[in-house]
């Protein structure tokens, strides 16, 4: 079995960084309210990183600050006063071959004694928090990768086999790491006989990933051809590129498709746009019309069936803590409510130029699920759609209601579980025990 040379070599690196690390000795100095280190990165031996006393004091990792088995802090950082410092001279202060070493000085209520706090901070927990890249990196937060049709279609781990990943704890992770990188995974060999909600294989697929989440349409639902059906997805109509269930207020972050059938059927693609890459792109383009479509919240409905479901989104919704990144989007024309009167037309001519490209045929990457295939795909970011289908033979009298020649299974999930496994997983491959 191939492991995709992006995890390997994420971890290789790592190793490379760890060993290059020791070979460089840090140094201390210190100012009236922080402690300086030169010499953390290998790279750049150099840089200076500065570590302010009263973030030390807060991040003290002691069991009389972080319980030994819980590994719950048992203090509140409010509690950390501002003005906090070592002791004076060579015994307040200092690096060891364990890291920064520092002695507290902490005020006491009860006693004019001074009182003292030993604190220990390993090299590389202070390399961690050194840079956002560096934490970044340690939390297997890892940057989108911007695709167009060709370039999802030629990378290597677009297509995995379940028995790979059933087996392997490293491709489990080369396949977390596609998916947290591109938004879209292939999944071929999956059982598909079994065909109830309860015992069919996505089950089991989906929870090697993650927690499934349920949702009014269940724990998992069939997508089908159905008579009177409440929702285009149960059609055998063309369904234009969208999201799923944006008329929540948290929408679900993954979807599981998984083929049971596909048999006698003409039509019925499947296909996928990164929307990232289009957003990127219009920002660059028309500054203006990306502007107004992140600020312009959209309402979304779903009033049918019994529910009334509703919710607003901005089309680009950004990171609160880093703007200048793209956390979701949110584009939904099935499911999108009318707008209000008040909208802007400028608000339409920039949602049309954002559908212009994610509908171009660049963009589009279009694949028919065999049967006992699935495909995984980041519901935030990835939009997806369907051709139209028809059966290429006259129906039975058993399935004029239902056509199950073209029958998906599918399901939710969300990111942290996945997100959760991933870090196992890497630390895992790390220190060599898969």
């Amino acid at each position: 079995m191939q492991i995709s040379r992006l995890v390997l070599g994420s971890a290789l690196a790592s190793a490379r960084r760890s060993i290059s690390t020791q070979r460089v000795t840090p140094t201390l100095g210190v100012s009236p309210s922080s402690a300086i280190i030169t010499g953390l990165s290998a790279s750049e031996p150099s840089e200076k990183y500065t570590f302010p006393y009263v973030w030390l004091r807060d991040s003290c990792m002691c069991p009389h600050c972080v319980h030994p088995s819980t590994r719950q802090k048992l203090h509140a950082s409010s509690d950390v006063p501002l003005n906090v410092r070592p002791i004076p001279g060579e015994d307040g202060i200092s690096l060891t071959e364990e890291g920064l070493r520092v002695r507290w000085r902490e005020d006491s209520p009860n006693t004019k004694d001074i009182v003292t706090h030993d604190s220990i901070y390993p090299t590389e927990f202070l390399r961690r928090r050194a840079s956002p890249s560096n934490l970044k990196a340690f939390n297997f937060y890892q940057p989108p990768v911007h695709w167009t049709a060709s370039r999802i279609d030629n990378t290597p781990d677009l297509f995995m086999p379940y028995s790979d990943i059933l087996s392997s704890p490293r491709a489990l992770l080369t396949a977390i790491s596609h998916l947290s990188q591109y938004g879209l995974l292939f999944i071929t060999g999956v059982p598909n006989e079994e065909t109830s909600h309860e015992l069919c294989e996505l089950n089991k697929l989906a929870e090697l990933f993650s927690e499934i989440r349920e949702t009014f349409y269940g724990r998992v639902w069939d997508v089908r051809s159905e008579v009177g059906s409440k929702n285009i997805a149960y059609t055998d109509l063309e369904l234009g590129l969208h999201m799923d269930l944006l008329y929540f207020q948290h929408p679900p972050r993954y979807q599981f498709l998984h083929s049971l059938r596909n048999r006698s059927i003409k039509g019925g693609e499947s296909f996928f746009s990164d929307a990232f890459s289009a957003a990127t792109t219009l920002r660059r383009s028309h500054p203006a019309a990306f502007n107004l479509l992140a600020s312009t919240p959209v309402p979304f409905h779903y009033i049918n069936d019994g529910h009334h479901l509703h919710h607003a989104h901005p089309t680009m919704e950004l990171d609160p803590h880093t703007p200048s990144q793209i956390a979701h989007i949110n584009y939904s024309p099935p499911f999108q409510a009318p707008l209000p009167p008040s909208t802007p037309s400028e608000f339409y001519s920039a949602l049309k130029l954002f559908s212009d490209l994610v509908n171009d045929p660049s963009a589009l990457f279009q694949y028919t699920l065999k049967e006992g295939e699935a495909v995984i795909f980041d519901n935030r970011r990835v939009l997806h759609g369907r051709r139209a289908f028809s059966d290429a033979v006259e129906p039975s009298d058993g399935m004029q209601e239902v056509n199950a020649n073209r029958w998906l299974k599918g399901c939710y999930v969300e990111a942290d579980a996945i997100l959760d496994r991933g870090r196992v997983l890497r630390r895992r491959l790390e220190k060599g025990e898969i």
